[in-house]
C-alpha cells in the first residue's frame, strides 16, 4: 500500500497562523519562494474574519449591533452591519473598468447620456438603472418605447378621471354598443360566422358587364382642387335637389332584370361593400336577405344604418353615450350623410352640360329636380350558372384628353380636433399624410367602404374632400378645406384592400345563403363579437318598423350665432330632404 506522508507542521508559540519565515529557517513550503508574503487566496474571493472576539460587544453604536438581540455571543460571529466589507468590496471593485467600444454621438457638443441636473433627476430610479450600463442600440430603442407606453398609458388613466369628473363630457372606458336590429325570440338563429374565417377566402372575377345605365352626369368643377385651409369655401346646402336610397327589392330596374333571369343574385353597391369591409367594421349592422326561388336578394330595411355615415368607428376614443350630443356617433353619422350629399352637389359646375344616359333616373317624378348620379347596373359572374348584378353609383364626370372618366365623391368631416388629435387647418397644407393616416385609423370601415363602391362601380378617380365645422361646437355650418382625389386600384393597395378577398367574403356569403330555404333572413353583426350571424325571420318581419327620421333644422336647437356673418348663415341654412321610393313588393 501507499502510505500517507504527513508534513512538517511547524509550531509558532508567538501567536497564530504560520511563523515568520525569516525567523524559522527550516520552514519550507512547496512551490514557494523565499521571503514572499504568505497569501494562499486569489482576489476574486472575498475573504473575510470568522470571529472578532476584540469588539466591544456593549457598545450599541458599533457596526453590526442589534439591541433586540437575546444572545451577545452572537454578535462576534455577526457582520452584516459591518462597512469594512463594503469597503474592500468598493475597493476591489474600483480596479476593474468596463470598455465600450460603440461610437458615442453628441448632438449640438453634449452627449446624448448626460444627464440633466434637474431635482428629479436622483431620485429617477429609472434613470439611475439605465445609466449604470450600457445597453445595445436596439435594446435601448425597446426600452424607450415600453417608457413611452407607460407614460402614454399613464396620461390616458389621468384624461379619462380627469373628463369624467366634470359635467362636460361623459367618456366610456370600454364602448358598449347596441344591435342595429331587435333580436326577437322567435327568430331562429341558423349559423354564426367569425370574422377571422374570413380573412383566408380569396375568389377572382373576371371583368364586370354593364347592362344598363341609369340618369345623368354633371361635370365636376376642377377649381375644388385648388382649395387650401387659408382660401376655404363654405359648405353650401341644396334644398331643391332630391336623393335616393332605394333598396334592392324596391327598385324597379332590378325587378325588371330579375324578371328577365340576368342574374341569380341582386343587391347595391352600399350591402355589398358592407359584406366586403365586414372584418373591418366595428358596429352593428344587418343586412336582409330574400331567397325567392333561384334567386337571392340582399336588402336593407327602411332607415337601415347603411343609409348613414359612421364617423370614429375604428378610433380607440370613444364618443359621448348620449343620443341627443351632438358627438355621439348617431349624430355625427346624420351630419356625415348630409355633408357628403352636399359636397357632392357642391363640387360641380351646375350651370353647364350634363351628361345623359339610356334611361332617366329610375326614381324621380317627371319635372322632379334630382341630384347628379348615374346607375350602372353590372354583372359579375361568380361561377357558370351564378352570376350577380348590382346597382353601383357615380357622381360626376370629367374629361381628360377627350376622354370622359367617372368620379365618386366623398367627404371626411371633422368635428373636433381634441378627439381626433390632429387639427386639420393646421396639418393640410403641411402634413396631409399624416391627417389621411389618422384617418385611415379612425375610419377604417368607411374609407374601405368607398373604396370598394369606387371599384365595383370602376370609377376612374374618387375625390375626397375635407370638411370641417366652423366651430366645434356648431354641427350645422362647415366649410370645405381641401380635396384630394385618388385611382380607387391604388388608394386600395395603400390601405391594404384585397380585391381577390372581398369577392372571396361574397362568394362565401352567397354560397351559405343559396343552401337555406325559400324565405327571409338576416345578417346582423354581433355589436360586441367580430362575428356575424343569421337568423330566419318570418315573411312579414321589418314591414312595419316605425322609422325614427332626424327633425328638419328648423325645428332643431340652433347654435348661438356668434357673430353677424353666422346669424346670417343660420338663417338662410336649408336642409336636404331624403326621398324614399315605396315600391310594390318584388313579384318573381
Amino acid at each position: 500500500m501507499v502510505g500517507f506522508e504527513v508534513g512538517a507542521v511547524p509550531f509558532n508559540p508567538d501567536g497564530w497562523g504560520p511563523p515568520d519565515s525569516s525567523n524559522t529557517v527550516s520552514l519550507s513550503v512547496p512551490n514557494h519562494s523565499s521571503n514572499v508574503p504568505f497569501a494562499p487566496f486569489s482576489r476574486s474571493e472575498k475573504l473575510g474574519r470568522i470571529a472578532d472576539w476584540t469588539r466591544a460587544l456593549s457598545n450599541p453604536n458599533r457596526p453590526g449591533s442589534n439591541l433586540f438581540n437575546k444572545n451577545p455571543s452572537d454578535s462576534a460571529f455577526d457582520f452584516s452591519g459591518d462597512d469594512s466589507f463594503a469597503t474592500l468590496a468598493a475597493d476591489e471593485d474600483s480596479s476593474f473598468r468596463l470598455v465600450d467600444n460603440t461610437a458615442s454621438k453628441s448632438h449640438h457638443g453634449h452627449h446624448q447620456n448626460r444627464p440633466k441636473f434637474n431635482p428629479r433627476w436622483r431620485f429617477n430610479q429609472h434613470h439611475n438603472q439605465r445609466s449604470q450600463l450600457p445597453q445595445r442600440r436596439d435594446e435601448e430603442v425597446e426600452a424607450r418605447k415600453r417608457e413611452a407606453e407607460k407614460e402614454r398609458a399613464r396620461r390616458d388613466r389621468l384624461y379619462n378621471l380627469n373628463r369624467s369628473s366634470t359635467n362636460a363630457g361623459h367618456r366610456r372606458e370600454s364602448a358598449v354598443f347596441k344591435s342595429s336590429v331587435d333580436i326577437q325570440p322567435e327568430w331562429n338563429m341558423l349559423d354564426q360566422i367569425p370574422f377571422s374565417t374570413f380573412s383566408k377566402l380569396s375568389f377572382s372575377v373576371p371583368e364586370p358587364e354593364d347592362l344598363l345605365i341609369c340618369g345623368g352626369l354633371e361635370f365636376y368643377d376642377r377649381s375644388y382642387d385648388r382649395i387650401t385651409p387659408k382660401n376655404e369655401r363654405r359648405l353650401e346646402r341644396f334644398k331643391n335637389r332630391n336623393f335616393f336610397k332605394v333598396t334592392t327589392t324596391d327598385d324597379p330596374v332590378i325587378r325588371r332584370l330579375a324578371n328577365e333571369d340576368k342574374a341569380t343574385v341582386f343587391a347595391t353597391d352600399t350591402i355589398l361593400s358592407t359584406l366586403m369591409c365586414a372584418p373591418r367594421s366595428v358596429y352593428s349592422w344587418d343586412i336582409v336577405v330574400q331567397r325567392v326561388g333561384n334567386k337571392l336578394f340582399f336588402d336593407k330595411r327602411d332607415g337601415s344604418q347603411l343609409d348613414l355615415l359612421s364617423v370614429h368607428e375604428t378610433s380607440q376614443e370613444p364618443l359621448p353615450d348620449v343620443k341627443e350630443d351632438i358627438n355621439s356617433a348617431h349624430s355625427l353619422s346624420v351630419e356625415a350623410a348630409y355633408i357628403n350629399q352636399n359636397f357632392s352637389q357642391q363640387v360641380l359646375i351646375r350651370e353647364g352640360d350634363k351628361v345623359s344616359f339610356e334611361e332617366p333616373n329610375p326614381f324621380a317624378n317627371e319635372g322632379e329636380e334630382v341630384a347628379s348620379v348615374a346607375y350602372r347596373y353590372r354583372r359579375w359572374k361568380l361561377d357558370d350558372e351564378m352570376y350577380v348584378v348590382a346597382r353601383c353609383e357615380v357622381q360626376s364626370v370629367v374629361e381628360v384628353n377627350n376622354q370622359r372618366s367617372f368620379l365618386t365623391l366623398n367627404a371626411l368631416n371633422e368635428f373636433d380636433p381634441k378627439y381626433s388629435g390632429v387639427d386639420w387647418r393646421q396639418k393640410l397644407e403641411t402634413q396631409r399624410g399624416a391627417v389621411l393616416a389618422t384617418e385611415l385609423k379612425n375610419n377604417a370601415n368607411k374609407m374601405a367602404k368607398w373604396t370598394a363602391q369606387a371599384l365595383l362601380a370602376s370609377a376612374d378617380m374618387m375625390k375626397l374632400g375635407y370638411v370641417s365645422r366652423v366651430h366645434p361646437r356648431d354641427h350645422f355650418n362647415h366649410v370645405i378645406l381641401a380635396v384630394v382625389g385618388y385611382k380607387p386600384r391604388e388608394f386600395a393597395t395603400q390601405i391594404n384592400l384585397n380585391t381577390s378577398n372581398m369577392w372571396g367574403i361574397v362568394k362565401s356569403i352567397v354560397d351559405l345563403c343559396m343552401k337555406l330555404n325559400e324565405g327571409k333572413y338576416v345578417l346582423v353583426k354581433d355589436p360586441t363579437k367580430p362575428q356575424v350571424r343569421i337568423y330566419e325571420v318570418p315573411p312579414d318581419a321589418f314591414e312595419n318598423d316605425y322609422v325614427e327620421e332626424p327633425l328638419p333644422e328648423e325645428e332643431q336647437v340652433q347654435p348661438p350665432a356668434e357673430d353677424a356673418e353666422g346669424g346670417e348663415a343660420n338663417a338662410t341654412a336649408n336642409d336636404v330632404e331624403d326621398k324614399e321610393i315605396n315600391a310594390e313588393p318584388v313579384v318573381v
